[in-house]
């Protein structure tokens, strides 16, 4: 397996009131990324500001294309910055 960080920003306030944190965030990530054979964990490491960042801390197949990750459309008012180290 590849670990990936996924740095999660939200556009606002508003948002991440939609959006959530914890599992309701997670369980929105898996729906985004469901095809890419990924393991997202329920719990990350968050920022205490407003809005939070998160830093989700996640598997792929060691075949994955992360730029084919980075071109996947995620839900408006989220961004997801992807690094592979």
């Amino acid at each position: 397996m590849k670990d990936l960080t996924f740095d999660i920003r939200y556009d606002n306030e508003l948002a991440h009131e939609y959006y959530g944190d914890g599992e309701k965030l997670a369980r929105i990530m898996r729906e985004t990324y469901h095809d890419k054979g990924l393991q997202i964990p329920e719990e990350f490491e968050s920022t205490l500001t407003t809005p939070p960042m998160h830093f989700m801390n996640v598997s792929a197949p060691e075949d994955v294309d992360v730029d084919e990750l980075r071109d996947v459309a995620v839900p408006p008012g989220l961004r997801v910055e992807i690094l592979d180290f």
